[in-house]
């Protein structure tokens, strides 16, 4: 064998024997990163939100245990949640407060409270609290009347549903939604029907 063909073939083991380990140390891929998912945890109590109520405040729509006196210095702390509550996220936490410790707090749940005093409804000398509050999802909104009874917020009638078309609701609206008239509670009921979300009183049975 010349010593051109030698030479040719040292090569070509050369190159094989590259190409084989080459092909070895491309299967040993190192195993990929693994991190621990850091889960969030939703924060702790944030700022109090103050709700503004008319300086002037009239004492019989928001005197809500009776002392003459108007309690209409109210706080909403609030406990973040995270995410979409629908999908599995972690619901904010309301909480209604009052600057009159008599009164104790009401915890009201998701979402962004708005208070609105009634005045006194079933004629026991205190005025009743309504509280609109934002769905968690949608434009469906609620409300829910309490009164102020042997030192517990209870319910006066079942929550409503005040779907509004994702409009925001004005001042005077959201007052006119529960009314006393000739001795008579009604709330207004939307029809959903109606594409202009028409809404007419029905009678509340105290």
């Amino acid at each position: 064998m010349s010593n051109h063909s030698t030479l040719v073939n040292k090569v070509f083991l050369n190159i094989t024997a590259l190409l084989f380990i080459f092909a070895i140390s491309a299967c040993k891929k190192e195993p990929p990163e693994t991190t621990t998912p850091v889960v969030e945890a939703p924060d702790t109590l944030a700022k109090p939100a103050v709700v503004t109520i008319e300086e002037n405040a009239d004492i019989s729509q928001w005197d809500f245990n009776g002392d003459g006196e108007p309690d209409d210095r109210i706080t909403v702390p609030v406990v973040e949640g995270s995410g979409n509550p629908v999908e599995d996220g972690i619901p904010g936490k309301f909480t209604i407060t009052f600057d009159d410790k008599k009164l104790p707090d009401l915890a009201v749940g998701c979402c962004n409270p708005m208070p609105v005093g009634e005045g006194d409804l079933n004629g026991d000398g205190a005025a009743e609290l309504s509280v609109f509050q934002s769905p968690m999802n949608g434009c469906v909104h609620t409300m829910t009347t309490y009164t102020f009874r042997n030192g517990k917020w209870k319910q006066l009638f079942e929550p409503f549903l005040v779907p509004t078309g994702c409009d925001e609701m004005t001042k005077e609206e959201l007052e006119a939604l529960v009314y006393k008239e000739n001795g008579k509670v009604y709330f207004m009921e939307t029809d959903v029907n109606d594409e202009n979300l028409k809404k007419s009183p029905k009678e509340v049975k105290l």
